[in-house]
């Protein structure tokens, strides 16, 4: 079932870089930005929107998007790939695997290629079969010290600084919450991944 849905999500962004790229406004093109991931890419989306006004913003989410569900994305659509990937995926791994973790996010760094900038959050929920995050927020700060194009957003010691952000869930979180997750995803994209 998951490969089902990750196969109808590169279709769809295939089908937005074919067919989205005639526009009837003059001008040069406004730069675009896949945004792919979990539930944690659906709330911040009006937010980065409006933060990112100059840039198209093609969304591919599914609230239950594993980091091997963004990788298979992001690699079967490799060759129509912007130039800025935002990237919301880990928080529904299993946190014991951390090896899984790690090839899919070398996966999606190869995929992007060293001319493509990848923002990726970190993760910040309660643990889950028994085990805590951890493993995997250092694991995407491994790959940030080896690949200069992924850009981390501190997520976690962000809802650290303010857990009045967080849903009884301990993983979602309130509009103050999404609007500052945009706000940081998109400062990332505007200061770090800028041509």
């Amino acid at each position: 079932m998951r490969l089902a849905l990750v196969t109808t999500l590169a279709c769809v962004l295939v089908a937005i870089a074919v067919g989205g790229g005639a526009t009837a406004a003059a001008g040069p093109p406004r730069p675009t930005v896949l945004d792919v991931g979990d539930s944690l890419s659906v709330g911040p989306d009006p937010y980065l929107r409006k933060r990112l006004r100059g840039y198209r913003i093609q969304r591919l989410y599914d609230v239950g998007m594993h980091a091997n569900d963004a990788a298979r994305v992001v690699s079967l659509v490799r060759g129509s790939l912007p130039r800025v990937l935002v990237v919301s995926a880990g928080t529904n791994d299993d946190p014991r695997i951390v090896s899984a973790f790690s090839r899919a996010v070398g996966d999606i760094l190869r995929a992007a290629g060293l001319e493509r900038c990848v923002v990726w959050p970190t993760i910040a929920r309660p643990p889950a079969a028994g085990a805590t995050y951890d493993a995997l927020n250092r694991a995407l700060t491994r790959a940030a010290a080896r690949h200069a194009n992924l850009v981390l957003v501190d997520w976690l010691g962000m809802v650290r600084q303010h857990p009045e952000w967080l849903a009884k869930d301990g993983v979602h979180v309130t509009v103050a919450g999404y609007r500052a997750r945009a706000a940081a995803i998109a400062a990332a994209v505007t200061t770090r991944c800028s041509s």
